[in-house]
């Protein structure tokens, strides 16, 4: 199993000084037996070490970055426009995910252009954020779009308002893509879970019932 942290669009400290204590509670209580394999960071950190250290003392292998149209802004331009990780299953078929800002999709995280985009580039999983409005939406040609939110509950213009990360595994040998979304309750202020079920078959992803 493969085990990936989406997470993104923090905005530190420009328009909020830190993560909620329960985004780090939460982290912490999921990782307390294993860390996640990779995490995809969908940009717009700003300036924030604490929280890339953090995520790092988070992941075994590779945290990926791209760069977020605020980033540009502030200075912080060393990280790539897209990043991919593919992953190989037993039948030597693959999971190619991509992973970008969005911030090149308008209106802001159309499905029909992010699905154009994830099949101009092969990607089975697109992985963007930009928005602030965490999503998990399968288009109907079987390519799967994330976006983890603002992990802060950061401001944008169609934001939710809503702290928010996913976690995203993958089994291998049976091909399944599963995907909990965590979000903090804006009342109780309590993480809530929401959780979906994928399968890959020749190529395309299908929900799985």
């Amino acid at each position: 199993m493969v085990r990936i942290l989406c997470i993104g669009d923090s905005h530190i400290p420009i328009r909020v000084k830190d993560l909620p204590e329960q985004i780090y509670n939460k982290i912490n209580e999921i990782t307390e037996s294993e860390l996640f394999d990779y995490t995809f960071f969908t940009g717009d950190i700003i300036d924030f070490p604490k929280l890339i250290g953090f995520l790092n003392l988070k992941t075994k292998r590779t945290l990926f970055k791209v760069i977020g149209n605020m980033d540009y802004y502030y200075g912080h331009r060393d990280s790539p426009t897209y990043q991919k990780l593919d992953i190989s299953f037993e039948d030597n078929e693959e999971i190619i995910l991509g992973l970008t800002h969005g911030s090149q999709i308008s209106p802001r995280g159309d499905h029909d252009q992010l699905e154009i985009l994830a099949q101009e580039k092969g990607y089975n999983i697109l992985i963007s954020g930009h928005t602030h409005k965490e999503e998990v939406f399968l288009t109907r040609e079987g390519i799967l779009l994330i976006n983890p939110g603002s992990v802060t509950g950061a401001w944008s213009f169609v934001a939710s308002g809503i702290p928010s990360f996913i976690e995203l595994y993958i089994v291998e040998k049976k091909k399944e893509i599963n995907v909990n979304l965590f979000q903090v309750n804006k009342k109780t202020r309590i993480i809530e879970v929401s959780y979906y079920s994928f399968i890959l078959r020749n190529k395309k992803i299908y929900k799985k019932f």
